[in-house]
Formats: structure tokens, sequence, C-alpha cells
């Protein structure tokens, strides 16, 4: 591993269902899962002394049935055969918060330890998990930081790395970032039903800008971090519409 950094993979690319320049309704969700959008998470992969996986994606959230959850983790599985990794070489299971597009195939790593913010560990009372404080490092170069807004006890993963070369501080942003194109139009994904605060996802967003060199969104690909236009007008200090 080059000069002892992390070093960050993306197993699988997240998908959404909802893009910012579009209006949910019923038939625009049954348009996108008629094509096949599932809606699951980017899961990413950081190898450090340990090899930690953020988040665990999950397709098709709204089907709970033993065939859709069998179908997810062979997927999973599939994408890290492609690694020549199984299931049992993941040390650390992440989750950035407590939604099942994000948490719903950490049934498949029951060897790894799993790891959460505090808030989540407490608030749904996760017995197996350990629950990881503001700004601490889980593992050299690797550090949790709280990012609020999309839920109330939301956290992300910055990394300290290198990428194209050169060092570079990687954000895994689980859904303080759901997109590139909800970052850049500043839209904030409203969506779920126990959403926290369009100021605080805000806030999130304008801090992970200040602390990362590239930004892995929950739901799409990686992206540069820049100041979108909206940062530098009144609209990101009002709720978006």
């Amino acid at each position: 591993m080059s000069n002892n950094r992390p070093k960050v993979k993306i197993i699988k690319v997240g998908t959404t269902y909802i893009a910012p320049s579009e209006q949910a309704s019923n038939i625009l969700l049954q348009i996108k899962r008629d094509l096949g959008i599932g809606g699951g998470s980017t899961v990413t992969l950081i190898e450090a002394d340990r090899r930690i996986l953020v988040d665990t994606g999950f397709d098709y959230e709204w089907l709970d049935t033993p065939v859709n959850g069998q179908k997810n983790a062979e997927n999973l599985m599939r994408s890290l055969k492609d690694l020549d990794m199984v299931p049992d070489d993941i040390d650390v299971v992440f989750i950035t918060h407590w939604h099942k597009d994000h948490f719903g195939n950490l049934g498949i790593f029951n060897k790894a330890e799993r790891l959460a913010p505090n808030g989540i560990v407490e608030r749904f009372g996760l017995k197996d998990f350990r629950g990881i404080e503001n700004q601490e490092e889980i593992t050299s170069g690797v550090r949790m930081i709280l990012t609020p807004g999309h839920t109330i006890d939301h956290a992300s993963l910055t990394v300290n790395t290198v990428a194209g070369g050169i060092t570079a501080r990687v954000t895994v942003a689980g859904d303080a970032v759901i997109s590139h194109g909800y970052f850049d139009s500043g839209r904030i994904w409203q969506y779920n039903a126990d959403f926290y605060s369009v100021n605080k996802a805000r806030e999130s967003l304008l801090h992970l800008i200040d602390v990362s060199d590239v930004i892995i969104p929950g739901h799409g690909d990686p992206f540069m971090a820049y100041k979108p236009p909206w940062t530098k007008s009144k609209y990101n200090k009002t709720q978006s519409k």
C-alpha cells in the first residue's frame, strides 16, 4: 500500500430512482422500478490494517421477501468475488445510517465487527454494534464525522489515501450526499420518513466540501469536490423546493 495509506475501492455503485430534476410520483417510481433501478446504496471498501466495508447496499428494499434478500446477497458476493474476496475477508462493516438500502446485506458478514455512529447504536438498540464518536479514528487514516440532515445521526467517513498518484482526502459520504446531481443542484432529498433537517443537511454538505478532495456519494459515481453555484448564493440558507 502506497505510503501505508488506506486504499479505497468502490465495490458497487448505488442508484437512485428520483433525480434532483424530477418530481416524485407513483408513476415515476413504478417506471424506474420496472426499468431495473433498485435504489440500493453504494458499497465501498477501505483497505487499511483492516478491511472496512462502508454500507452493504440493498436493492428493491420495498420487496420484503426471501427471494429478494437472497438475490441481494448473491449480487454483493459476486462483486466481492470479482476482487477475489468473500464476505469473511471483511473485518469491519461501518453503517452510515439505519436505512435498509444501506444495511440490508449486513447478515452475510458474520465475522465482521459492526460499527455505526453512537446515536444509531443507542436509538435502535444495536447490541451487536460498537458505537463510534464524532471525529473518532476507526483506524489510521480513517475518521468518522457526523453529517446530520438526511437523518439525525447520519455519519460519513473521511479517508487519507492516494488516488490518481497523489494524496487525496476521499469522503465516503453515505446519504449526506445522495448523488452528484443533488450535490450540484443544492436539492436536498427529503423523501425518507425520518428526514431530519434541510438546514443541517446543507451544513453537512458545506462541511464535506471543506474536508474532501473526492466525494463518494450514497447513490452514484464519485466526483471531485468543489463549491457548486448554490454555495455562493442565498439559496444555501433556504429550504429546497
